[in-house]
């Protein structure tokens, strides 16, 4: 398995996008296209990675909050704990057990971050994560708070497990426990695999800072990813994605940090 990670802490400069990409992965990551407007801990505090094998591709954003720490620690968890066991050739049912595993696996994220969250606090995170494993022939979604993750399929992309006003929680919240966890997790499994699957954090798509229209933002951004090379679709796709929500930011002169993340699955 192969892994790659983007730190908020690593990358403090207005305007810039960083960004790495492996096959069929990509992600990108950005402190904003404007300064934020709104009271912060630290100047980036947003986190993206992949991890991928010959069975199976895994992105990841974290919108951290209060702090940088929350989505790193977050998604390096997850890298370390979870995604070995979902990027092996033959993992024991885990198409059958996703919606348990889900919130499992939420469980375990919130657990490490309050147990983090000491004297010395390192923030909360949401978390969008998709899983592809093609060979399977399916892909599934794990999201807790208000990160996105979108599907595109020709010229349209759609918005999947979006949180209801209830559903926006934290993990790192020691008020968190089993029963809100499974009431705040949103996950899906589905059989038919899409061109390309999306995710962002809540820069591209806050009032009055990002776009207008999230879902047309990464539908254009496919779209210019779609007219380039194979290996070039997962990268275009995500930085498209991350420059589309730093435009908007300068526009808005208002900013926020953004993360966003690419599988490309389709031809």
């Amino acid at each position: 398995m192969r892994t790659g990670l983007l730190r908020g802490r690593d990358h403090l400069q207005l305007g810039a996008v960083a960004a790495l990409a492996e096959r069929r992965v990509a992600i990108a990551l950005s402190r904003g296209g404007a300064a934020k407007t709104y009271d912060h801990q630290d100047p980036n505090e947003d986190a993206c990675a992949f991890a991928w094998s010959g069975h199976a591709w895994l992105v990841a954003v974290a919108d951290g909050h209060w702090g940088s720490g929350g989505a790193e620690l977050a998604l390096t968890r997850l890298l370390e704990r979870h995604a070995p066991r979902w990027t092996q050739p033959n993992p024991i049912a885990l198409a059958d057990r996703w919606f348990l595993e889900a919130p499992d696996v939420a469980l375990d994220l919130n657990h490490a971050l309050v147990a983090a969250n000491g004297t010395d606090p390192i923030g909360r995170t949401t978390l969008a994560v998709a899983l592809a494993r093609p060979r399977d022939g399916w892909w599934a979604a794990l999201l807790f708070g208000d990160s996105h993750l979108f599907t595109a399929d020709g010229a349209r992309a759609s918005e999947s497990c979006r949180a209801t006003r209830e559903q926006v929680q934290f993990l790192g919240d020691p008020k968190l426990d089993r029963a809100a966890i499974e009431g705040g997790v949103r996950c899906a499994l589905e059989r038919n695999l899409p061109s390309a699957i999306l995710l962002a954090t809540d820069g591209l798509s806050e009032p009055t800072i990002g776009v207008a229209n999230p879902a047309r933002a990464v539908a254009e951004s496919a779209a210019a990813a779609r007219s380039l090379e194979a290996d070039l679709r997962p990268l275009t796709a995500s930085r498209e994605l991350a420059e589309r929500a730093l435009e908007a930011q300068h526009a808005n002169a208002s900013g926020d940090n953004v993360a966003t993340a690419c599988v490309w699955l389709g031809n």
